[in-house]
Order: structure tokens, then sequence, then C-alpha cells
């Protein structure tokens, strides 16, 4: 497993008000149609902070799961405002999808996760965009999304889990969906990668992650990565076995609000870690070791 040290945010309640005020006059403007939905909802309860000091403990549940749903749009926003719109389609069609859904993730039904399966795509997309480290998300693709790392492009299929008797299929999905890409391109530069959110294993509904100091904090996140892979790497393991080689690993993300006691602030938490494929090359291991990187910036 490849990971890279996390680092807490601690933007104010104006600073976030003011980007993500700016991140819905950006997705107007590319495109997205910003209407009665899900980001509506948000920017009342953001743009009003006198209703939630006065209103206090009854809001709170609702404001909590607001700011984590904001954060994968702000995500969206910041690594893709200074690209241009004609380059964009593919992102402008995942928000349209995104904007969607039930408000809060606790609300989500297995019939109602659509909006929240294209935003992981366009959250991924973002966390991979790093034109400044040479590494660019290919936005015309035929899977999920992808990554160009020089002359390599890693072709990406994203899978948000919800119950860990899920993970074997859906990896065996994805990688299936990988191989239709993977035949179709020609050269030896190309690669294949699974992405799987696992945020509803180990947060159902809109629980707050409560450590009492920010060393705990930092062990106990690495932690629950950690155990999750041990626990459960063999099933993506045992799907590679009769997969192409040119896949060559999984993204584990996991993302939720926490509270680091002594800050006393709330604070948007995501984790990701790459798990290389058993065996797989040095050349592709320092692949996947540069997408740690990136995806943890």
């Amino acid at each position: 497993m490849i990971k890279t040290p996390m680092t807490i945010e601690l933007d104010s309640y104006d600073k976030i008000r003011e980007k993500y005020s700016n991140a819905v006059d950006w997705m107007s403007d590319i495109g997205v149609k910003i209407g009665p939905n899900r980001l509506s909802n948000y920017s009342r309860l953001i743009e009003n902070k006198t209703y939630i000091e006065s209103k206090g403990k009854d809001v709170f549940p609702d404001y909590v799961s607001s700011m984590f749903e904001i954060y994968h749009f702000l995500e969206v926003y910041s690594a893709f405002k200074d690209t241009p719109k004609e380059q964009l389609n593919s992102i402008v069609s995942k928000l349209d999808k995104s904007v969607n859904g039930p408000k809060n993730t606790s609300e989500e039904t297995s019939k109602t996760t659509e909006a929240r399966n294209y935003l992981f795509e366009a959250v991924t997309a973002a966390r991979l965009h790093r034109p400044s480290s040479d590494l660019e998300a290919i936005l015309k693709t035929d899977s999920d999304t992808g990554v160009q790392i020089g002359n390599n492009k890693i072709w990406i299929e994203c899978k948000r889990i919800t119950t860990p008797n899920k993970i074997y299929d859906n990896v065996r999905k994805a990688t299936t969906q990988l191989e239709t890409v993977l035949k179709r391109k020609v050269g030896s530069g190309h690669r294949g990668l699974v992405a799987l959110d696992i945020s509803k294993i180990l947060n159902e509904g809109d629980k707050i992650f409560v450590k009492e100091t920010e060393l705990e904090f930092f062990a106990s996140v690495d932690s629950i990565m950690d155990k999750f892979i041990a626990q459960y790497s063999h099933q993506w393991e045992k799907v590679y076995a009769r997969r192409n080689k040119k896949i060559i690993g999984i993204v584990i993300r996991f993302a939720f609000m926490s509270c680091v006691e002594d800050k006393n602030t709330l604070v948007y938490t995501s984790q990701w870690a790459v798990n290389p494929r058993a065996g797989v090359d040095h050349a592709d291991l320092q692949l996947q070791k540069l997408l740690t990187k990136s995806l943890n910036m």
C-alpha cells in the first residue's frame, strides 16, 4: 500500500462560503444546470449564518451534511476552474448529474446513488489533475476518468461501495470494463486502475469522526485505511488473478466530517491510498507512487 501524509484544512466559515459561491458561479458558467436541486439547498444553508447560529443543534446535522457535500464540489472547482470551458464537456456532464439526488448522503438509497457516483468520478479526476506536476486528467475518455503521466495513460473505473459484500462484484465489474478499454488502446503506455470510495461502509449516515488531538486523529485515520486494505485486499487480488496485467492496482478513498477537539473545529477529512497489484513491476509501482502523491495533495 502507498500513502502520503494528510493535512487538516482549516478554512473559516466565511472563506468556505466565498469559495462555494465562486464554485456555483463557475459551474453555471461552464454549462451546468443550476436549478432547484441540492446545490440550492446547500446555498441557502451556508449563506444564512445568523439562522444557523440561532437554531443551533436543531440544524447542526443538516449543516454538517451540507458542508460535507460542498467540499466535493469545491475540489472539482479548484482543479478545473482555470481549464478552458470547451475542454470540460465530460466534467460538465458529470456535474449535471451530480447536482441532483438526495440532499444528504444519509437519505441516499440503492436507487438514488447516480448523482454521487458521478460526483466521485469528477472528484477523482480533480484529484489527479496536477498540470504543474506533469499529471493531467484525461477529459475525453472511454473509462470513467483517466490521467496522463508523461507518456503513460492510466484509465480508471470508479465504484462507490456501500457494504463489504459488494467489493468483489464491483471490482470484477470495474476490471471487466477496464479490459474492454485497454483492448482498444494501441501502444505500451496504457494501464488500468480501479478506484473505490468506501465512505458509506465506514459511515452510513452523518456521524462526525471525533478525536481529542491532531496526532491521535492522524493515527486513527491511517489505521482505518490500513485495516481496510489488510482485511479486503484478498478480494481484489482474487479478481486480478484472471485479469490483464496492465490493470496495476486499486485506489481506495474515504471521506467524512471530523472534529479535532483541541482545535475546536469541524473539518472535512479525506484519505486516499493506492494498493498496487501483487507482483507489479517497478515502473508501474513508480507510477502509482506519483498518483498517491497527487491524490493527497
